[in-house]
């Protein structure tokens, strides 16, 4: 048996070793990228600068960090994410073991009986021997192995590696857009926050002016009309301030699901008003080039393509033969108590060829299958590469151009509390009236409204910008 058997396995090794894979070797698309970003503005561009990866510290808000840390350990999607990732790599070591051997350890234990009847119904002088029942006994190891000679187990392998590396760079994707989400929730908690003390503000202010033209009224110096204007103008200021707290509340309970936490976790977060967090640091913008290669939407596209290119191989190889060797050997006897005794052996060695070749319709539309699963793939890759390149557009353009805005805002601010001084000064040396002042202060709080929501806006469009080039999928 030992040499005949290891005839069989040295020549399928020496087959399988110089088997091929069929099918395409794939090759990484290479996408055509600007060397510039067109909406760069008055930013930096450097190719040799690294995306910011951990760019919420540029806010210097230790809330935010605090936010941003619970959400990237306890998210749930995140956690979802991981669960897909332990199942690819289960499937590639699924893959992996389908171009090893296989064996098992068999044991069988059966009675039988046999009678044969000798031609023209003769006697047979050794039926009673035959006829009698006897048990047999069979333990061993079983192998078998099939040779992957034109290289289908292997190009599913590497199909399943490329899976695997997709899901990988899903979850970096899932990663970069969780955290730009808390980041933005969390701003649009503050501005609200800002809005809500000013529309109180305004609320009160609102209530002297009401109460000032009911004098004026009562004095026969207003008419009924400048009562009716200034309550329906308080009712307006009044309407706010429930609305703005409905906001916060929103943000907070949506912060809750990114955080994987309970309902009012993000609310003892955030805790008291505070301002609406600014980065001081200056951006730096990465060439595109290294953004096409670091975001993780473009990672997964491309391993999905890499994927799809050797299914093509595992379907082509489909159409050759499928050639595998086994064998068996262990022991045989009627008695158990003989069964391991020496030169009590049993061994089997065979070899088998399988070619499918009355299902040439059936592999031909499989292999359709997968060249048209190839090119949806390649097209989807091309389009992530664009849809990408026109974020970081976007997101610029909407960041460069808030960047004006806020200023206009800032500058409004500044010009309207010179006009408050003046009109309070004025009402404090008898020039104006109360009215006046009280116009000023409900002027100054519209500017003021407006510079909050700039701010805020500006805030989340350079995070929209962090999340366009890729920011924040490495763990910090």
């Amino acid at each position: 048996m030992k040499p005949l058997f290891s005839s069989l396995l040295i020549a399928g090794l020496a087959l399988a070793l110089t088997g091929c894979e069929v099918g395409a070797d794939y090759k990484p698309p290479e996408p055509v990228i600007p060397a510039d970003w067109a909406s760069s503005g008055a930013q930096t561009i450097s190719p040799k600068a690294k995306i910011d990866q951990t760019w919420w510290a540029n806010f210097n808000d230790p809330v935010l960090t605090r936010l941003i840390d619970k959400a990237a350990a306890d998210n749930l999607d995140l956690k979802i994410a991981e669960a897909r990732i332990a199942e690819a790599r289960a499937g590639v070591a699924e893959a992996d073991a389908a171009l090893l051997p296989s064996g098992d350890v068999k044991g069988t234990a059966t009675r039988e009986a046999n009678q044969m009847a000798m031609p023209g119904g003769n006697s047979n002088p050794f039926s009673s021997l035959l006829h009698k029942p006897f048990n047999l006994y069979q333990t061993g190891f079983d192998a078998s192995w099939e040779m992957d000679l034109f290289g289908g187990n292997r190009r599913a392998e590497e199909a399943a590696k490329a899976q695997m590396q997709a899901s990988e760079a899903s979850r970096d994707d899932a990663r970069v857009s969780l955290l730009a989400e808390v980041a933005r929730d969390y701003v649009a908690v503050r501005a609200a926050q800002a809005q809500l003390s000013i529309a109180e503000a305004v609320f009160a202010a609102d209530r002297k002016t009401l109460d000032i033209a009911r004098q004026r009224f009562e004095a026969g110096e207003a008419s009924r009309l400048d009562v009716t204007q200034a309550d329906a103008v308080l009712e307006h200021a009044r309407t706010q301030i429930p609305t703005l707290r409905n906001q916060i509340a929103q943000s907070e309970f949506s912060l809750d699901v990114l955080l994987g936490a309970q309902p009012g976790t993000a609310r003892g977060i955030v805790g008291a008003p505070a301002p609406v967090p600014v980065s001081d640091k200056k951006l730096v913008l990465a060439a595109p080039a290294s953004v096409i290669a670091q975001r993780p939407d473009i990672r997964v596209a491309e391993r999905k393509l890499a994927a799809a290119t050797a299914q093509q191989g595992a379907a082509l190889a489909k159409f050759f033969p499928d050639i595998s060797l086994s064998g068996f050997f262990g022991a045989l006897n009627t008695s158990t108590s003989k069964l391991v005794t020496g030169g009590n052996q049993s061994w089997v060695a065979s070899g088998s060829v399988l070619w499918p070749i009355l299902s040439y319709n059936s592999l031909s539309a499989n292999l359709h299958t997968v060249d048209a699963q190839q090119q949806e793939a390649l097209a989807s890759y091309q389009k992530t590469v664009l849809s990408a390149l026109s974020d970081v557009e976007r997101s610029l353009s909407a960041y460069t151009q808030q960047e004006n805005f806020l200023q206009a805002s800032a500058s409004e601010v500044k010009k309207t509390e010179l006009s408050r001084a003046i009109a309070k000064k004025r009402f404090q040396e008898g020039e104006t009236s109360r009215l006046a002042v009280l116009d000023a202060d409900r002027a100054l709080y519209d500017a003021q409204t407006r510079l909050i929501e700039a701010r805020a806006e500006d805030s989340q469009n350079l995070i929209a910008v962090y999340k366009s080039l890729g920011g924040g999928w490495v763990k910090g």
